[in-house]
């Protein structure tokens, strides 16, 4: 295998680590969007209260605030597990770096594998 094959295994390496990563993260923000029922609510708030076109106004209004809440407290634990699994994410990037650079490469290859990978760090 020629380097640039080398070099696609890396690249694939660090792309899998970024696609897991960017699953994770969409699955989180998936889980913390604005509920699709929420003019649903009003509109069966307002039927069951008999609420004239003011109190809906306001029931708009304090149901939009609590959901802007909701999202703030998620957003915010959101940004804590994604610094907590950084960590982790990063070791697993190291684990396989070190696997395929010690015991995929033979030794003569290790040399411009470092190479490479520096060049391909300092993209990043």
């Amino acid at each position: 295998m020629g380097p640039r094959a080398w070099v696609l295994v890396l690249a694939l390496v660090a792309f899998l680590a970024g696609l897991a990563a960017g699953l994770t993260g969409a699955e989180l923000s998936r889980s913390h969007e604005a509920p699709t029922g929420a003019s649903a609510d009003l509109q069966r708030y307002a039927e069951a209260f008999d609420l004239d076109a003011e109190r809906q106004r306001l029931l708009a209004g304090l149901l939009d605030h609590y959901n802007r809440d909701l999202e703030e407290i998620q957003n915010r634990y959101t940004a804590e597990i994604r610094r907590e699994m950084e960590p982790e994410l990063r070791r697993k990037g190291l684990e396989y770096r070190s696997l395929l650079r010690d015991r995929l490469l033979p030794p003569e290859q290790r040399a411009r594998f470092d190479s490479l990978s520096a060049d391909f760090q300092d993209t990043l």
